[in-house]
Order: structure tokens, then C-alpha cells, then sequence
């Protein structure tokens, strides 16, 4: 079941990233902004209208507490005044000798009683209107009734109370009565519902004399509820010892509102405690309070039940009043967010179509977007970038152009290769016959350089080989210099398949020996030596001579000159045959970038030194390329 519900929603997260995808920007924004607007919106809305249900809730259950509170200094003054008037009575001996006596008395006897101890007893409920009866049931035969005080207790021998207040040995007994029938009533009635005080009299002590009853109406005894103005919205109620329900049938509130009588006493009992307590239930989906005291003297709790159905409303009804407000609000401000939005995103479209029109091949778009901010900054690169590769397409076409120079120069020179080849051979075999051997390695050198210099597939090739065209350009020219030159190679064997021009050292080492050596050759032999190094991702070409060399300013001119693509003579080669170190240079900067080149350094009479700079790129079959 659980790996359902994660597939369901992994299915339903990526439809919701689907539809996301195929929004624009500026309705993504839009909606990022409402989402990021309104869940808090609608948190801060919940957690606001709670707090106020809350508090509005506290506040009527404080002021619930402080009424109910007042309602039991009432009860409480109710309780002290029936108290105090059984122990009048109690205490009056002569009274109590009166009804314990078991002599049948005087009409002398019985007027004198009449006219003093029980006229105490109907002043003593004169000074306490409050107090509805003051009754002595007594079980002496030889005792008269005297209405409304005293009465035979055969009047009570049914009364549910008589044997729990005989049980409880001169203990109060507290009893609510609320249609029973009166001693002095044929018929119950709810007019008559009254709380009793009841006391057995066992004076002297284990002899039952009779029962004292001290009676108020619940009217009095509860004035809070049963007065005569009512709130529509509460009521109260008494829940006795024995989970008994007193109220006021009167007031119709519990059943205007449905409120079942056994489901209050059920909810009250799950939550009831001593002294003041609350709790909340719901009926029919409407909530109630409930505030709960207890009356320890009548071990009886008074309760306070009052519907939230208004506050309920009221608090919904301010909660959407705030809630349509900030919505409406919101539009508002999404409708501006959307212009803003619009007008900020103006330079990306601009820059998008821009774009576009690149895509498509116009080269030329001018982009002008001006600012300070990240559109702008990206307009700027982009048209840095657009610089670059019209740049980079302008090298390509230079390239290019280079590429069929060369072989249209190669195409000038060009005979029948296997013809030049073949007569070369034949010269080689006749010097051989006629043991001419310097003659034949001469031819064989000539011809190696020729097929290196006519075969012309590729523009790279691997160092040795183009070291290996220097070997036989140097043997061809120790011919003219009677052996007057010498080459030293020291280049490691990891390095010889790096990848290098074709024809790029050659014109480096033509150049020593026709402007460095050959001047000073009579004064002492050349030397060449070339050096290779590979340095983090590049390689490191030195050809040194030790020529006459160059003053500081002729060697910085020189390096001006080259990097400025500007041919120099003087320094080139002759005849047709040299490209020059300027075109070396600008071959090198040309395939790999304005970082690499070539590099001049010399010493007036010492030596010269050319550097060439080349990335590190290690070539595979490298003999087949040329």
C-alpha cells in the first residue's frame, strides 16, 4: 500500500515538473511569486484565526470562571444560612425538650409552645426569606402536629433520603428534590424543585428523636440559573453525587440545541476533577465550552455549557474578510509583478532573439543591451563571444587560404615526383659504382627532403620527423661548408610523437645557418643543438646556434617584428625557398592560439637562441600523416 502511494505521487510530482517545463520564464516567476505569496499567506492566516478563536475562547472562559466563581459565593452563603438555621434549632433545649418529651401535653403547655419555641423556629425563616421551610419530622406519639413546622415522620417513611440520613449518625445530608411531592402537596411539581438540608436529631446521643429539614427553592439556592435573564447562547447546569442532572426546565437550551442529557454526563465524566476545570465537545458539528467547578458541600459540580457556534462564525467570517482582502491584494500585486516581470525580462528576450538570428547565421547581429545587471552582463559576453567566433571563423578562413598557398606553392615546384625520384636513384647507384659515397648520401638526403617537402597530406606531423628533415637539410648544407657544421639533438624519446607543423623547425635552422653561422664560419665551426621539454601542457622547442648573435635592440626588434606579423629579409630566408620565421610564428598562433609562438633571445658574438612554443599533443602514426 505504501509503495503505491510513493508511485503515485513520484507519477504526479513529475507531471507537475512536466507542466513546469513547458512554461515560460515569465509565467514560472509569476507563479513562483503567488506560490511563495500565498502559502504563507493562508499559514498566517490559519495560525492568525486560531490564535484569535483561542484567545476569544480563553477570554470566555475566564470570564465563564469568574461568574461561576460568583455563582458559588451564592451557593456557598445559601449553604452557611440553611446551615446555620438547623443549628439554631438544634440548639434550642427547650425546643428539643418539648419533642422529646413523653408526656402528653397541657392545652397550657401546647399554648405556651406555640407562642415561644415555635414561634422562634417561624422567626428564625422570617430573618431568612431565602428559606422556604423549616421542618421537624419527629417519631414521639405523644407530639401534636403543628403546621408548617412540625410534622409526624410517617409523612417521610417513603422518602428516598430517611434511611440515608439515619445512616449517617446526626451527619448533614444535602438533597436535591425537583418533583417530588411535597409533604403539603398532593401533586410534584417543577415549581416546588427545592434543596433540602436534612438532620437526624438523636438527643440524648443514639436516640432517634426525629428529622430536621431545612428547605430553599433551587431558584434561590442557584441564582444564576434561574434567574430571569438567560443567556441564549449558555446554560447551567448541577450534576450531582449521583450523576444526576439539575437545571432549569425553563430554560430550553439543551434541547434547542440537541444536546442529549446522558452524552453531557458521559463527555463530563471522561474530564471532570476537582476545583475549576474546562473542556470542549461537538454536537451535531457545532463546538461547545464547558467550565466545571466543584462544590465540595454538596460534592456536586456546576457546570457552564456554552455554544461557539457565534464566535465560530464570527472568527470564519473576519477569517475570510482578511483572507479576500490579501487575495484580492495579491492580484494586485501579481498584475504589477507581471509589468515588472515583463519589463525586466525585456533585455532576455531581446537577447534571445539576438540569438536566434546567430542560429540561423547572421553573424553581424549587433547587440545592445545596456545596464548593469546579469541580462546585461550575459548581453555582454555574448557579444564578446560573438566577437570571438567571427574572429575564429576569420582565422579559419585565413587557414584556409594558407593551406591552398601552400599547395599551390608546392604545385609551381611540383614535377613528376616518381620521375625526380627515379633519377635521383640512378645518380645515387652511379656515385655508389664509382665509389663516390659522399655524392650518393648527398642524393639520398636530397631525395628524402624532396618527398618530405612534395608529399603534402597533412599539416602536422610528429617531431622526429620533422627532426629527421633537419638531419638531411644539415648533411645538404655541410656539403657547400665542407663539413663545417654540426647538429646536436637532445630530445627525449616520450617526446618525438608530439605533434608539431610540418616545415615549422626548418625555417628556424636554415635561419641560424645563413645569418648566425655562415658569417662567422671562418673564425670557428657552427654548432646547432636542439633541445625539447615538456612543461605542464605545453612543449618547449630550443634551436641554439653559435653564430654572431644580436644586440639587445636588434633582438627585441626582431621579436616586435614577428609578433607583428611584418617580414623581415634580413632575417628570412632567400631564394623562394624559406617561409620565414614571422610565417612560423604566425602558422603556430594561427592552429593553436595567440599564447603560442616563437621567441628570440641572443648574445652580441655568443649564440641565438630561438624558442618555439607549442602545446603538449601526442600524435599516433605519426610517419603516416605526412
Amino acid at each position: 500500500m505504501l509503495g503505491v502511494i510513493i508511485m503515485d505521487f513520484q507519477k504526479k510530482f513529475k507531471e507537475t515538473a512536466n507542466w513546469l517545463d513547458q512554461l515560460s520564464l515569465q509565467q514560472k516567476l509569476i507563479a513562483l511569486y503567488i506560490i511563495i505569496i500565498i502559502i504563507p499567506i493562508i499559514i498566517f492566516i490559519s495560525i492568525y484565526s486560531s490564535n484569535v478563536y483561542d484567545r476569544a475562547i480563553n477570554e470566555i472562559r475566564i470570564k465563564s470562571e469568574n461568574a461561576l466563581e460568583i455563582e458559588k459565593i451564592h451557593i456557598k452563603n445559601n449553604i452557611e444560612s440553611m446551615r446555620r438555621t438547623a443549628q439554631m434549632v438544634v440548639s434550642d433545649m427547650e425546643f428539643i425538650d418539648f419533642v422529646k418529651s413523653r408526656n402528653e401535653a397541657n392545652i397550657d403547655q401546647l399554648i405556651d409552645f406555640r407562642m415561644n419555641e415555635l414561634s422562634n423556629v417561624t422567626r428564625l425563616q422570617a430573618n431568612n426569606p431565602a428559606i422556604e421551610n423549616i421542618r421537624l419530622y419527629t417519631t414521639n406519639p405523644y407530639i401534636t402536629e403543628m403546621w408548617p413546622i412540625l410534622f409526624k415522620e410517617e409523612r417521610i417513611f417513603e422518602k428516598p433520603w430517611r434511611e440515608e440520613v439515619i445512616n449517617r449518625n446526626g451527619m448533614e445530608v444535602w438533597w436535591f428534590d425537583q418533583q417530588t411531592e411535597d409533604v403539603l402537596e398532593r401533586l410534584p411539581s417543577q415549581n416546588t424543585a427545592k434543596i433540602s438540608l436534612l438532620r437526624e436529631l438523636d438527643y440524648p446521643k443514639d436516640e432517634h428523636l426525629g428529622i430536621i429539614e431545612i428547605n430553599m427553592f433551587l431558584k434561590n439556592f442557584f441564582p444564576k440559573m434561574f434567574g430571569t435573564m438567560q443567556d441564549p447562547d449558555s446554560v447551567y447546569v448541577v450534576i450531582d453525587k449521583d450523576n444526576n442532572i439539575i437545571r432549569n426546565y425553563h430554560h430550553t437550551f439543551l434541547e434547542d440545541e440537541g444536546i442529549d442529557t446522558e452524552d453531557l454526563k458521559l463527555k463530563f465524566n471522561r474530564s471532570k476533577h476537582e476545583g475549576t476545570g474546562s473542556f470542549q465537545f461537538k454536537n451535531k458539528e457545532t463546538p461547545y465550552l464547558v467550565i466545571t467547578a466543584y462544590i465540595d458541600d454538596l460534592d456536586a459540580y456546576l457546570l457552564n455549557i456554552i455554544s461557539l457556534e457565534s464566535l465560530y462564525a464570527e472568527t470564519a467570517k473576519t477569517r475570510n474578510v482578511i483572507f479576500s482582502g490579501i487575495i484580492f491584494l495579491v492580484i494586485v500585486l501579481s498584475f504589477v509583478t507581471y509589468v515588472l516581470i515583463l519589463l525586466l525580462l525585456k533585455k532576455m528576450y531581446k537577447l534571445k532573439d539576438s540569438m536566434k538570428r546567430v542560429e540561423q547565421g547572421d553573424f553581424s547581429v549587433d547587440v545592445e543591451i545596456d545596464g548593469q545587471d546579469e541580462i546585461s552582463e550575459l548581453a555582454f559576453h555574448f557579444k564578446s563571444l560573438l566577437g570571438k567566433m567571427n574572429g575564429l571563423i576569420a582565422d579559419a578562413v585565413n587557414k584556409q587560404a594558407t593551406a591552398k598557398e601552400t599547395e599551390l606553392k608546392a604545385l609551381k615546384t611540383q614535377i613528376d615526383s616518381h620521375f625526380l625520384y627515379n633519377t635521383l636513384e640512378n645518380i645515387k647507384m652511379m656515385a655508389e659504382i664509382e665509389g663516390e659515397y659522399a655524392i650518393s648520401d648527398a642524393v639520398t638526403a636530397l631525395g628524402e627532403m624532396m618527398r618530405y617537402n612534395l608529399k603534402w597530406k597533412n599539416d602536422f606531423v610528429v617531431l622526429d620527423e620533422e627532426l629527421n628533415y633537419i638531419k638531411n637539410y644539415v648533411d645538404i648544407m655541410n656539403l657547400r661548408l665542407d663539413g663545417q657544421l654540426t647538429l646536436n639533438i637532445d630530445v627525449p624519446n616520450e617526446l618525438r610523437d608530439q605533434e608539431v607543423l610540418k616545415m615549422s623547425l626548418q625555417p628556424i635552422i636554415e635561419n641560424a645557418i645563413k645569418h648566425g653561422i655562415i658569417p662567422n664560419h671562418q673564425k670557428s665551426k657552427g654548432l646547432l643543438q636542439v633541445f625539447a621539454r615538456c612543461s605542464d601542457d605545453y612543449v618547449i622547442i630550443e634551436i641554439q646556434d653559435n653564430g654572431v648573435g644580436m644586440t639587445a635592440e636588434e633582438c627585441e626588434f626582431l621579436n616586435e617584428s614577428i609578433q607583428a606579423g611584418q617580414e623581415n629579409h634580413s632575417l628570412g630566408s632567400k631564394g623562394g625557398n624559406g617561409i620565414g620565421i614571422h610565417n612560423v610564428n604566425e602558422r603556430i598562433q594561427l592552429y593553436y592560439g595567440t599564447e603560442y609562438g616563437v621567441f628570440v633571445t641572443s648574445v652580441k658574438g655568443e649564440f641565438t637562441m630561438v624558442t618555439v612554443k607549442m602545446p603538449c599533443k601526442i600524435m599516433k602514426g605519426g610517419s603516416q600523416s605526412v
